[in-house]
């Protein structure tokens, strides 16, 4: 089976997003964070749990780029946390289904976002599934819809930053 040129073109305009928005998240650049999604988009966090059995609690939902920018400024000015550095790591990013011209291509990517606080130990956060769904706009890939599945149904600390 030959994948046309233009497919491996495609998953490497993915890994194009998936990695800038790895590294303006890791250099805490959360002023820029918003500028990946279109304006009519779906951001949420939840749990395999939820998700395995259709419960629609979120630990973090933003319905819209407007609702991304509002916690976006509020993680910038008004929110006290401690002084924390996180990595995120990316795997198996692939695309699943549909036309990125279109209603939006389905893409995947396993997760793990790693943190450091002061002086303890760097610790695995969290670790799931990315089911994404991207558009083209004005040229370039963003995101219609992030849905992070948390495999764990606990979370060790609170979830400051975006995943």
């Amino acid at each position: 089976m030959t994948i046309p040129s233009d497919r491996y073109l495609l998953a490497a305009e993915v890994e194009y997003l998936y990695a800038h928005y790895c590294e303006a998240l890791d250099e805490g650049r959360i002023d820029h964070w918003p500028s990946f999604f279109v304006d009519a988009s779906l951001y949420r966090i939840t749990t395999r749990d939820n998700l395995e059995r259709d419960m629609p609690l979120s630990l973090v939902l933003c319905k819209g780029q407007a609702m991304i920018r509002d916690r976006a400024l509020a993680l910038q000015k008004t929110v006290m946390y401690r002084n924390r550095c996180q990595r995120r790591m990316l795997s198996g990013i692939r695309v699943v289904d549909g036309d990125v011209d279109g209603e939006g291509m389905k893409t995947r990517a396993s997760f793990l976002v790693y943190e450091s606080v002061g002086d303890e130990p760097t610790r695995l956060l969290a670790s799931g599934c990315a089911h994404d769904v991207v558009v083209r706009q004005a040229g370039a890939l963003k995101f219609k819809q992030r849905l992070l599945v948390i495999d764990a149904s606990v979370m060790p600390d609170s979830l400051v930053f975006p995943i």
